[in-house]
């Protein structure tokens, strides 16, 4: 069973993943840009404090640095400052220092032939860096929240119609109806775009179908009308004929070949009409797998009269099984037929055990490149003359009697079908 998978939950992950990136992205560029702006900021601020001592240097040689909360001056070296880099005269160096438990700028020089430097306390830049780090988080969270809320409502009124069509095309699935009614739907109470559209389609092909299959049935109930009675016509005047006492044993024989074959198409007519059946009865029939084993070898055999092949049955355990004996023989006699067409020599066994119907052939086999097609419909090998029907027969009663088929296959051995069928309850 395949995972159902909301469209709501898929309609709106995109705008959740959009909103986040955008936020995000945004932030990301805003906090860059806010970086680089404090950095060229204090940058032009020691520059700019620079040149200022320098020109009251000029007019006052005993001028003072400057001295503030944030930016002090310094002749080097001091005690928080005895690494620095030696520069020539006018050769300026900007670095990045952790003095003591603060973190600082400094611009590194030379004035009057002394080493200097400008020391800019980064203290309350980065507290404010903090700050804004947290208010573009909880912007990018308020955008992804606000793009969820978009999705969840856009998706909200695309899936709520289709919720709705879901919910009436299961009901109606799920009812039983009268013969020859149908199943419509109305595109008034649906808005009146795609899904309005797609109802009116779904409409027009619930119709279609209803006519279609109201076809078949027709099909199936007179072609089972016509066959049974000219069938049991037929059968009757074999038992008929099989009760003279004086008929020659070849007419006899005879005789019982068209009997049989009149009730193989009986079986045959009764399984193409259950296979047409919609569900599958509600009786609880019950088959002996063994007589219906014994029935197709019998009717089998004929195709091997002149060839060097022995058609065996074994009956490995008796087995009863709830399950339509038409539709089984069918089943059988399908594959035993072609394992009879297509061997010249060896035989053909059939073997029955708690479990399973095995039916081997010593015959030509199948080859590899068959195997994917094997059970569809008018896939055959070109060797065979029929119309590449009886596999797909044969894979649609495996499907309706909950059966399990496997083939094994060997140009040089033959071919092996195996029927597993449900484990039935004791008791039975």
């Amino acid at each position: 069973m395949n995972r159902y998978e909301s469209l709501r939950q898929r309609l709106v992950q995109p705008f959740l993943l959009l909103g986040f990136i955008v936020g995000a992205t945004l932030s990301l560029t805003t906090f860059v840009l806010l970086v680089q702006i404090e950095e060229r900021a204090i940058a032009r601020a020691l520059h700019v404090e620079l040149e200022s001592f320098r020109h009251r240097l000029s007019h006052n040689p005993r001028a003072a640095p400057a001295e503030s909360a944030l930016l002090r001056g310094l002749y080097l070296p001091t005690p928080d400052l005895t690494l620095f880099p030696q520069l020539a005269e006018g050769e300026e160096s900007l670095e990045f220092r952790t003095l003591g438990d603060g973190e600082y700028s400094v611009l590194f020089t030379r004035i009057g032939g002394r080493p200097f430097a400008l020391v800019y306390d980064r203290t309350y830049i980065r507290s404010n860096i903090a700050q804004i780090a947290l208010l573009l988080l909880v912007t990018t969270a308020g955008t992804t929240l606000l793009s969820f809320l978009v999705g969840y409502r856009l998706s909200r009124q695309i899936v709520q119609p289709i919720a709705r069509l879901l919910k009436e095309v299961s009901q109606k699935a799920g009812q039983a109806r009268r013969p020859g009614e149908r199943i419509r739907f109305s595109g008034d109470d649906y808005p009146s775009d795609e899904i309005g559209r797609l109802v009116q389609e779904l409409d027009r092909f619930s119709v279609r179908l209803h006519e279609f299959i109201e076809r078949e049935s027709y099909f199936a109930a007179d072609v089972s009308h016509e066959l049974r009675t000219p069938i049991a016509v037929i059968a009757g005047a074999t038992e008929v004929l099989e009760e003279v006492p004086d008929l020659p044993e070849a007419v006899r024989q005879r005789v019982a070949t068209i009997g049989r074959h009149a009730r193989r198409l009986s079986q045959v007519v009764e399984a193409m009409l259950l296979l047409g059946q919609e569900e599958a009865s509600d009786g609880d029939p019950s088959c002996v797998l063994g007589q219906v084993v014994e029935e197709v070898v019998a009717d089998c055999r004929p195709l091997l009269d002149g060839r060097p092949v022995s058609l065996e049955t074994r009956i490995v355990e008796p087995v009863v099984l709830p399950v339509e004996g038409s539709l089984v023989y069918v089943l059988i006699s399908n594959v035993v037929r072609n394992a009879c067409a297509h061997t010249r020599r060896g035989h053909v066994q059939v073997r029955l055990a708690a479990g399973h119907v095995a039916i081997n052939d010593t015959g030509i086999g199948i080859p590899e490149e068959r195997f994917p097609a094997l059970f569809q419909r008018h896939a055959k090998g070109e060797a065979s003359p029929g119309h590449g029907l009886g596999l797909s027969i044969v894979a649609r009663i495996c499907e309706r009697l909950d059966w399990h088929v496997s083939v094994s296959s060997d140009e040089a051995s033959g071919t092996t079908f195996r029927f597993d069928f449900p484990p039935q309850p004791a008791g039975r």
